[in-house]
Parts: C-alpha cells; structure tokens; sequence
C-alpha cells in the first residue's frame, strides 16, 4: 500500500459529553468540537501532558482542542472549565485520538500467533 493512501485532511467532529452524572448535573449532555486527527506534534504534546501529569501544557493543549462547530477555539485563555466538564473532555479527547492509531494484529504485545 502506498503511504500516501494513509494520508487524509482532519474532520471536525462533534464530542458529546453525555455521561449520566454531567446530564444530571447539568440539565443536558455538553457538546464541542474537535478534529479526529491531529499532528504529530500536538498528539504527543497531549499523551506526554497526560501521562507525566503537565497540566500547565495539558490546560494549553486543551483549549487549542476544544472547538466551535467551525473550528474555532471556544476557551479564552483567562477562562477554565468546571473539572468534571474538563476531565470528561480530556477523557473524550483521548478516545477520539486513540481509536485514530492503527492496533496492533496480535492480542498480547510481543507474542505472536503460533
């Protein structure tokens, strides 16, 4: 297969914060924006902001993320989020990206099929 095939322009996809407590606690389900792939640059700034606990870059990453329906970034920079709606985003975020990379064709890392 050649590359090039693989390449494709990022879709702006809506995100549905719908978990039963945010709907309860907030009256409906919270919506935003954002695009189902990303650079290279961004999708690693945003797994190593998770996974070593950046939350200064995580916090920068997330409002370049979270966007209208027209791409456009929706948190101003002197503004946040409840953490509940913050969290469940993050949390949203990673689904989107993570079923963006291909899996790996056996169950188990570093075993094979006999």
């Amino acid at each position: 297969m050649n590359i090039k095939e693989l390449a494709n322009k990022p879709k702006l996809i809506e995100i549905n914060l719908d978990d039963p407590t945010i709907v309860e606690k907030y009256g409906e389900a919270i919506t935003f924006h954002t695009y189902d792939t990303v650079s290279l640059s961004t999708y690693f700034d945003f797994y190593d902001a998770r996974s070593d606990n950046q939350f200064g870059n995580l916090e920068k990453i997330m409002r370049k993320m979270i966007l209208s329906d027209t791409g456009k970034t929706l948190i101003e920079d002197d503004e946040d989020l409840p953490i509940d709606i913050a969290t469940a985003a993050i949390q949203k975020i990673g689904d989107v990206l993570g079923k963006s990379q291909r899996k790996s064709s056996t169950e188990t890392v570093g075993k094979q099929p006999e």
